[in-house]
């Protein structure tokens, strides 16, 4: 199985031992600017509005591991408008697709997602989060890029990030994706989780 295992994490986990975090994990938890995006804006819109660009490819990550009854969060210090691209695609995953409809069997649980939450707020909202759901910080992986992500990342049994995160956080990560944020580093941690609990993935509804 291919996958990039960080050889600078402060632990020094050997990849089987990394496979083995990921075979045992209940829930992922993203942050958004610099993961789901680039981290780049577009500015001068006369009305005001944020625009912000994502991955197809990334979507497609969620869906995969939702589908493979993950629990899924978004943890974001963005606010009030700035956290607008957020809500947008949470309420469409979690209102529009197929595999949220009541009629669906087996419908998709909601992904969760918490505004206005930066640096420790990240930890404790996650935290609550886990103690809500039953599930053990050691069966959680969360995936940031910058220094307002480490306490939540600390909390984590998997600690992941895009290539392009700042080399701080790289450095505190088991997974380090191969593609950049907001271009398939959600997608490279998704395909590994399930191929390190050999899903087949022809088997997984992907919307």
């Amino acid at each position: 199985m291919s996958c990039t295992v960080s050889k600078t994490c402060r632990f020094h986990p050997s990849e089987a031992e990394v496979v083995e975090l990921a075979k045992h994990l209940k829930a992922v938890v993203f942050d958004f600017d610099g993961v789901f995006t680039e981290n780049t804006e577009w500015l001068g819109i006369p009305d005001g509005t944020i625009l912000k660009a994502r991955s197809h490819y990334d979507g497609q990550g969620i869906s995969i591991l939702r589908d493979a009854g993950l629990r899924i969060a978004i943890a974001t210090s963005a606010s009030k408008e700035a956290a607008y691209p957020a809500i947008w695609l949470c309420e469409r995953w979690n209102k529009k697709l197929p595999s949220v409809q009541p009629s669906c069997p087996n419908p998709w649980l909601p992904v969760t997602l918490f505004t206005g939450a930066g640096h420790i707020d990240k930890a404790r909202v996650v935290q609550s989060w886990l103690q809500e759901l039953m599930i053990k910080p050691e069966e959680c992986a969360v995936m940031g890029d910058d220094l307002t992500d480490l306490p939540m990342m600390e909390l984590a049994g998997l600690r992941a990030a895009p290539v392009t995160a700042e080399s701080v956080v790289r450095d505190r990560c088991h997974f380090v994706s191969q593609r950049p944020g907001g271009r398939g580093a959600i997608r490279d941690l998704a395909n590994f989780i399930l191929k390190s609990r050999e899903v087949d993935f022809t088997t997984l509804r992907l919307c």
